[in-house]
This record gives C-alpha cells, sequence and structure tokens, in this order.
C-alpha cells in the first residue's frame, strides 16, 4: 500500500503498509452501489479520520446523486492484524467484474500452491451442527448451539470417543462416526471439559459450576474395574460461586483439580485432590474429593497450566509461576526485559506457554511470541517473534506453535519463528489444545510434548463454507454461520515418521531461514 506524497513535478507515492498476503485477503459483497464521481480522482481514496486504522472510504464528493462519471467500487478486507477494509474504484463494471475474477483466481492459485507444503490437514469430526434456535437438541447425530470445547477420552474396554461441549449440553460420539454423536447430557453453558483416565471421570463445568461425572452413567463398559457403582453427576463447587475456568494435572503424585472464582479484583483459587476411598473391608473403593488448601493472586487471571513441579497463572501481570508447596511465587518476565525489547508491560494478553526444550520456553502473547530460559530471562536473538495476527488463543504440537485469530489459523515452526501455514475461516476458535486428559502415565494435564507427533492434539472449530470467504460481515446480516468441528492431522511434512520430537531431530528446521521480525 503506498501514499501520495508532493504535487505536480514533485509527485511520488511512498510505501507506508506490507504488501496483503493473498492468504488473508477475502473480497466483500458486490451490493454496493455504483458512485458519482464529482472531483479529482485523488479525492476517491481519501482515508477518513472516523474510520477503523487501514479503512479507505469514498470521499464525500462521491454519491449517487450528483453528476459525472459513474465509479463501480471494489471492497476487500485483509485480516492480518495491521490490515483493515480497502475499496477500489473501477470506470466500468466489466472492469470491476475482471478485477474481482482475477483477485479470486490469485487467492485460488496461492491456496493451490500452498496445499503440498501444508503441516496440518483438517479432517472433519462432525458438521452436523445447528444453533438452538433452528433444531432441536435431541436429533441424532445433530449438535446444537455454540460449541465450545471438545475432548478425545478412551475407555478401559479400548473403545475410542469424542466429547463436545456447547450451549445446549455435552455430546459423545465415536470418531470419524459423525452419526454416532448423541446428547449425554442435558446441562446448560458447558465451557470445559476435561478427563481423568485413572477414575475413569470427566470433570465439566457448566453455567460456572464444576461437576464430576462418572463416565459409566456416560459410556457404560462391561469389564468395570471390580464393579465400582457409577455416582452419575456430582457437584464440586457451590452455584452460588461462579466458577470462571479450572485446569487438571498432576504435581507430586497427586492428581489435582483446580478452579478459579472472582473476589473482587482479585482470582481465587481452590486445589481438589482426586483419590480413591479407602476401605479395608474389601469394598469397592470410589473417587473422593478432597480440598486441599486456597489460594489468591491479587489480578485478574483466566488460565492455569500444570508445570512438572509448580503451576503457571496466565494473569493480568504476565505469567505468574507459583509453587503450591509453600505458595512462593514469580513473574515472568520481568517489566525491564519487556520494555529492552520495545513492549509495553501489562498492554499484550498472556495466552500459552509451551516448554520446546528441557531449559527454554515460549511464552505466547495475543501479538508475539518470547524466547525464554527456565529463569524467565530472554534466551535468544531476537528473542521476539511477531505474529501475523491477533490471537485469542495457541496450541502446541512440536514443533510447531498454533495460533487462534477469529479468521484464520497461523502455524509457525518454533525453532525458525517462520510461518509454515495459513488456515483460513470465520468464527475460528480452538476447542482442544492437548490438554485435560490426565493419567499417571501423560505429562502433567496434556498429552507427552515429545510423543509420536503424528498423534492428532488439536480441535478446532470454524466456518470454511463458500460463503465466508467473501462474505465477512455474513453474521451481521442474518446469515447463519456453520460450525465445522475439525481435527488437526498432521501430514508428511511434518515430521519424518517414526522419529520423537527433539531439537536435533527436527523435520525442516534445516531448510527454514532464520527468523527476521
Amino acid at each position: 500500500m503506498t501514499k501520495q506524497q508532493g504535487q505536480g513535478t514533485s509527485l511520488k507515492y511512498v510505501v507506508w503498509k506490507s504488501p496483503v498476503r493473498l492468504e488473508f485477503l477475502a473480497l466483500e459483497s458486490l451490493a454496493v452501489r455504483p458512485v458519482q464521481r464529482s472531483n479529482t480522482l485523488s479525492r476517491m481514496m481519501r482515508t477518513t479520520r472516523s474510520e477503523s486504522p487501514g479503512r479507505v472510504s469514498p470521499d464525500p464528493a462521491l454519491s449517487s446523486d450528483n453528476g459525472g462519471d459513474t465509479l463501480y467500487p471494489l471492497s476487500f478486507h485483509d485480516h492480518g492484524r495491521n490490515g483493515g477494509s480497502y475499496t477500489l474504484y473501477a470506470s466500468t463494471i466489466e472492469q470491476r467484474n475482471e478485477w474481482r475474477r482475477k483477485m479470486l483466481e490469485a487467492i485460488s492459485a496461492r491456496k493451490a500452491a500452498q496445499e503440498p507444503n501444508s503441516i496440518f490437514s483438517l479432517e472433519t469430526i462432525t458438521s452436523n451442527t445447528a444453533s438452538s434456535q433452528e433444531a432441536p437438541a435431541h436429533q441424532s447425530g445433530l449438535v446444537t448451539g455454540y460449541i465450545s470445547c471438545t475432548l478425545p477420552f478412551g475407555t478401559s474396554d479400548g473403545r475410542q470417543f469424542v466429547a463436545i461441549g456447547s450451549e445446549d449440553g455435552v455430546w459423545v460420539g465415536m470418531p470419524k462416526h459423525p452419526e454416532s454423536v448423541q446428547r449425554v447430557m442435558s446441562l446448560r453453558m458447558v465451557t470445559q471439559i476435561a478427563f481423568l483416565a485413572d477414575y475413569d471421570l470427566l470433570i465439566v463445568l457448566a453455567e460456572k459450576v464444576l461437576y464430576a461425572v462418572d463416565l459409566q452413567s456416560v459410556v457404560p463398559t462391561n469389564d468395570r474395574q471390580a464393579k465400582l457403582p457409577a455416582f452419575g453427576l456430582q457437584r464440586l463447587s457451590n452455584p452460588q460461586t461462579p466458577i470462571h475456568f479450572f485446569s487438571v494435572g498432576h504435581i507430586g503424585g497427586r492428581t489435582l483439580i483446580i478452579s478459579k472464582k472472582r473476589k473482587g479484583l482479585d482470582s481465587v483459587f481452590r486445589v481438589i485432590e482426586v483419590s480413591r476411598s479407602e476401605d479395608g473391608h474389601g469394598a469397592p473403593r470410589i473417587a473422593v474429593f478432597k480440598t486441599c488448601q486456597d489460594f489468591f493472586l491479587p489480578s485478574d487471571s483466566h488460565d492455569l497450566l500444570f508445570l512438572k513441579t509448580k503451576v503457571c497463572v496466565l494473569c493480568t501481570r504476565g505469567f505468574e509461576i507459583m509453587d503450591l508447596s509453600d505458595l512462593s511465587s514469580a513473574t515472568i518476565p520481568l517489566d525491564e526485559d519487556l520494555r529492552t525489547l520495545g513492549k509495553r508491560p501489562g498492554t499484550n494478553r498472556p495466552i500459552a506457554m509451551f516448554r520446546i526444550r528441557e531449559d527454554e520456553f515460549l511464552l505466547c502473547y495475543d501479538e508475539f511470541g518470547l524466547y525464554v530460559d527456565k529463569r524467565g530471562a530472554p534466551s535468544r536473538s531476537p528473542p521476539i517473534i511477531e505474529w501475523e495476527g491477533t490471537a485469542m488463543q495457541a496450541a502446541w504440537h512440536a514443533p510447531y506453535v498454533v495460533l487462534f485469530n477469529t479468521t484464520f489459523i497461523e502455524v509457525r515452526h518454533v525453532e525458525s519463528g517462520r510461518l509454515a501455514q495459513i488456515i483460513t475461516g470465520q468464527d475460528v476458535h480452538c476447542l482442544w489444545d492437548g490438554r485435560g486428559v490426565v493419567s499417571a502415565g501423560l505429562a502433567p494435564g496434556r498429552l507427552d510434548d515429545f510423543d509420536d507427533p503424528r498423534t492428532p492434539r488439536i480441535h478446532a472449530a470454524l466456518d470454511d463454507s463458500e460463503l465466508s470467504s467473501f462474505m465477512t460481515n455474513a453474521h451481521i446480516h442474518g446469515v447463519p454461520r456453520r460450525q465445522h468441528i475439525v481435527e488437526l492431522v498432521p501430514t508428511e511434512r511434518l515430521v519424518v515418521p517414526g522419529t520423537r520430537y527433539s531439537p536435533s531431530l527436527l523435520s525442516v528446521a534445516d531448510t527454514l531461514p532464520p527468523y527476521v521480525p
């Protein structure tokens, strides 16, 4: 994009924005009326101060009522973080249609050229979804309501299932069989699901109340160990105290559920330990939930991660590392380090933290990533990766970090920082980031970070229909969005089959140039 400077013989155009990536380009509807030119051509592309940054609008001198040449607008939107909406004008409708056709051809050609180099392919879990008003929730194979979370889990007899949580309840079905999806719980406003494999328990957060659900009451099995009784739904929190989120994991050999509630501007956490009841008379031992401790942070928080021996709270202050044994804590990175890197402390939202080596982590904010050592100090030069968009969520599939924006998924190689893939859509959000499945044989709170990289560990929801590719504001005009639940399946390019992730065995690190911000 260029800006005009000077007049007459000194007229020149200065580049003021990077070229628009074709992956981020979305053409808007052709329903805009033609306009009349009543002044010079340069006034047509004047940027108004009232519009959002990057928005180029018709000049007030252009109207449908004034006499003069008729101009035909062509609008498009750049979904990148520094993008915006733009309008170009053609003198005839044929020229406008030709421009539009050429842009669509370029977008399609770019997509076709990138397809063989994809790191992930999308496999459908189910696309049979509807809003609560469009269809009844009990219809077989149909998931209704806004979908907020999914979780794969397995039963003791070896069967595999996928749980889907929405504002209308919890559905369970078999992978690759969308028709098998059935509603099993009628809870309202489900926002999180976790699975404690050692106890055959689903942990569900619905209407800000925490529940434990015996898996036997949801998916019955014939070989239930020692015929333990199924207790169905058990409430773990007070309905009068809203729970904003929870996290599950292992620390010191204990299985813990940590939930967060808000008290004023503070975050109050409750630690619940899950264990088996002690009975010396040979009776079946059932799961017991014991409140161990409460602790608080003088800051609002939105997530909690289990590390090897500590927890990490994602809050407005940054990444708070806390030892539950003595409740000592430290915030990383230091404000001085952020200022040195040109970032203002407290202005960016922490969204994830990933261990990429034994002594190195990637701290993910909404607009950038920061490499730090185990003490929280910047560890590389340059230590920052700038994202293409403003990420709402992040997931880790070694050796790639996957960032979720509302209109696209951004995939970056963790060693080089290079952008490896863009997956476009509308209403994009992460449903499962690899956490929430807890077993004694798995890493704390998530699948083994260094396990077979061919195993999918990310679910997402998006509208990838043809309608969404050019009607960026379809939902505003009453066109319903289609929720397409997908699994990000690694392709052969992600890693050499049969190898395990380690810094010395990265699949394409040698072919990627160093990252330059």
